[in-house]
């Protein structure tokens, strides 16, 4: 991977083992180009399908995971890229509506899906390929002109994707849509198993089990990150004191919803928001 503090590169990654991520987020715009692999994505309380050739996209700070099967006669294999918004900021200011774009994709209020059907053949995979061959051989007082003019064309690729429902949703088990809709009402009180599983007429291990099969996660962790998204909410929507947004989704202890915070967003609360101000 070629890497810095700003700007990560990896064409065709691949893993050849499970692959399943927690719930986490960071300060990076985040596109992941799958060339092989099926599993599933989790983010702002849906789940959608992972297939060969889709593109992910990830603002800064969504929070998201991913869930891939893999096996030797299918490995997981995919392009990454993450960089810090303000490496382009320099680069757009020439480029008003692909500026406009892009700081509507940073707020996550772009008409972008998180899954993008994708063939290997498109403009975009072709900038992902043509970027990786050409490092081989760029000079390093070249790089950074060549990463803004890959970048620029990546953004300017993203625009040009068409508006409207993702085709990638997935639909659960009804069951297990049942134990998402429960979490998303009640994820702001004290979380109990026995209430979740006597609302659904299951018990409490048949639930857990359910969950953690069809999602690859638990359900623990999964009203964890449903709190941290509602938290991360309001902490750009209001002005409320870092303790009072913990106790409004549920984690009463402000140390511990620090702690649970910069567990999933990769930073504190504070930090989270003075970071939106910007």
């Amino acid at each position: 991977m070629l890497q810095a503090k700003w700007f990560q590169y990896e064409y065709r990654r691949t893993s050849t083992e499970y692959f399943r991520e927690v719930f986490h987020a960071h300060s990076q715009l985040e596109l992941t180009y799958v060339h092989e692999g099926r599993g599933l994505l989790i983010l702002d309380g849906k789940s959608y399908s992972i297939e060969p050739n889709t593109l992910l996209v990830f603002p800064p700070f969504q929070m998201h995971r991913i869930q891939i099967q893999v096996t030797e006669e299918e490995p997981f294999i995919r392009s990454v890229l993450l960089f810090e918004p303000a490496v382009l900021h320099g680069y757009l200011n020439d480029f008003p509506s692909l500026k406009g774009f892009f700081q509507r994709l940073m707020l996550q209020q772009a008409n972008v899906h998180p899954v993008n059907a994708m063939a290997e053949t498109e403009p975009f995979v072709a900038l992902l390929r043509q970027f990786s061959t050409s490092m081989a051989s760029m000079r390093e007082a070249e790089f950074e002109e060549n990463m803004g003019v890959f970048l620029l064309s990546l953004v300017h690729q993203l625009k040009q994707s068409p508006d409207g429902e993702s085709a990638f949703l997935k639909k659960h088990n009804h069951r297990v849509e049942d134990i998402m809709g429960w979490i998303e009402k009640h994820y702001m009180e004290p979380f109990r198993l026995e209430e979740l599983a006597s609302e659904l007429h299951l018990s409490p291990y048949h639930v857990a089990h359910l969950f953690k099969e069809s999602t690859g996660t638990t359900i623990v962790a999964y009203t964890q990150a449903t709190r941290i998204r509602h938290a991360c909410s309001l902490l750009r929507k209001t002005a409320l004191p870092l303790s009072e947004v913990g106790y409004r989704v549920g984690i009463g202890n402000p140390s511990y919803f620090s702690k649970i915070f910069r567990q999933i967003m990769g930073v504190a609360p504070l930090s989270y928001r003075q970071h939106l101000i910007k």
